[in-house]
């Protein structure tokens, strides 16, 4: 899926209309930090990078966020917090599992005959930019390089 402003402010009239308030408040939230990137970006046009990075920052905050609710037992935060979650998370591309993660790793290796996580990484990036979990791909490259498999 294409993520793009004009996509999510439709989403969010949307959700308006429906009287959705959680998914309303999630999308007003998610519009401040792309209006907040694009100030920074001193009125520079967002790419779809950028905006698929903007969702990941407003996901890990939630994330870290719903962490300490559940630590405080506040159980109505947390529900909202999911919610919010499952909402911010609808506007990523379709994430590669870690099987397609693995069989991507080791094809790149094949090709390039690398012997470090670096390059590994690099080529990952350029291939398949913010479809998969960046500590799983390290994890993984590791163990490829490591075990010499190419």
């Amino acid at each position: 899926m294409a993520i793009s402003e004009k996509a999510i402010r439709a989403d969010l009239k949307e959700a308006m209309l429906a009287k959705d308030e959680l998914r309303v408040r999630a999308l007003r939230g998610l519009l401040a930090a792309i209006k907040n990137r694009a100030i920074e970006a001193r009125g520079a046009e967002l790419s779809e990078q950028d905006l698929v990075a903007i969702v990941k920052r407003e996901i890990k905050q939630a994330r870290e966020t719903l962490e300490f609710a559940r630590q405080g037992g506040r159980h109505e935060t947390v529900a909202e917090l999911e919610a919010t979650l499952a909402v911010l998370e609808s506007y990523l591309p379709a994430q590669l599992d870690e099987e397609s993660l693995r069989r991507e790793i080791e094809a790149i290796v094949e090709a390039t005959g690398a012997t470090t996580i670096g390059p590994v990484m690099k080529e990952l990036a350029a291939k398949h930019a913010g479809r998969y979990d960046g500590k799983t791909a390290s994890r993984i490259a590791a163990e490829v390089v490591g075990s010499g498999r190419r």
